[in-house]
């Protein structure tokens, strides 16, 4: 708008900033309909503007001062400082394979520019030369030099941070089975606290001392493993599986119907009982269910779920035991138990 409304003796000071906006307005549209998937596309062509617009001025310029048309630091717009901003945004924005880009733009328009400027002392010494060489030249230092030794060390952060996350990972989960740990399980239920209702599984392996007694400890952590894997299978929608601890697993569930939970129980139950293990054979698992209840009452639905294995185990195991199911035979515990008292 300003060339437009104030043009100059030459033409390019008008045509090549309304191109370049045009361009840059068009670009702008098309990011804004899409930008989480055109943002690399959308740098990419931003840097091929940058390219096509500063450096054609800078070498129609040069060109005209060589040949004595004009005098080069009255004539050359002042873009400087939009050059040496954009060619670090490159170098900082884009990825490091794109460095050698941000170089090349930057020397195709400092290298002519200092060249002529220190060909021409008499141009060099004024205010306006004084200002070309200071902005171009410890730009330079700026551009080769500061930003690739920053961009290295946002690569470091970078993989610092990577690395970070992946402890973070690993830390949460239990290294032999691949599933949550108790801290795992801990982060899980801290992310879905506002879940309406959650039931909960207890898996306990049977017998499980006598296997590795029998086969060995190494073979012990395969049968592990293996159970982990086909707990994976059962179960699809939002739910947390971990190692509860030893041969135990807990499988939490987000949101169940009743009945849902008594299926996955049976499908947990089923998945060993019927499919042998190939080192073992046979190998059984006692399944404790708590209710249904919100998520603040996780701790009570542990005991219930644990009640309910326990209770498994002292009926011969390999076996689901519901909660539900069970309290009438607590409530007459109870009563007997009121009566000795």
């Amino acid at each position: 708008m300003f060339f437009n409304i104030y043009p100059t003796q030459f033409a390019i000071d008008s045509l090549q900033p309304a191109i370049t906006s045009l361009l840059c307005l068009l670009l702008l549209l098309y990011f804004h309909q899409k930008p989480l998937t055109r943002i690399r596309k959308t740098t990419n062509i931003y840097t091929a503007i940058t390219l096509l617009t500063f450096t054609p001025a800078t070498f129609y310029f040069t060109h005209g001062a060589w040949q004595g048309d004009i005098r080069f630091i009255e004539s050359y717009p002042p873009i400087s400082g939009m050059i040496v901003l954009t060619s670090t945004l490159v170098m900082l924005m884009l990825p490091k394979k794109y460095a050698k880009l941000a170089a090349l733009i930057w020397a195709l328009n400092a290298l002519p520019v200092l060249h002529y400027l220190f060909t021409h002392p008499e141009e060099l010494h004024t205010t306006r030369g004084y200002d070309l060489l200071f902005i171009f030249g410890p730009a330079s230092l700026l551009i080769f030099v500061i930003i690739p030794y920053q961009q290295s060390m946002r690569e470091q952060m970078e993989k610092i941070s990577y690395d970070l996350t992946r402890y973070k990972l690993h830390a949460d989960r239990d290294f032999l089975t691949d599933t949550l740990n108790r801290r795992g399980l801990d982060s899980w239920l801290t992310r879905n606290h506002q879940l309406e209702s959650m039931g909960l599984l207890l898996i306990d392996v049977d017998y499980f001392k006598n296997i590795n007694d029998r086969f060995g400890h190494s073979t012990g952590d395969h049968v592990l493993v293996e159970i982990a894997s086909r707990l994976r299978t059962v179960y699809h929608d939002n739910h947390c599986l971990a190692r509860w601890g030893g041969e135990e697993f807990i499988l939490v569930v987000a949101n169940p119907a009743p009945a849902a939970l008594n299926k996955l129980a049976a499908d947990c139950h089923t998945v060993f009982r019927h499919i042998p293990f190939r080192t073992v054979g046979k190998v059984t698992t006692s399944i404790g269910v708590s209710r249904i209840a919100g998520a603040q009452d996780f701790d009570r639905l542990i005991e219930e779920a644990d009640q309910a294995l326990y209770h498994a185990k002292e009926n011969g195991r390999d076996q689901v035991v519901m909660f539900s199911e069970m309290q009438p035979q607590l409530s007459e515990k109870m009563k007997r138990l009121m009566m000795l008292d």
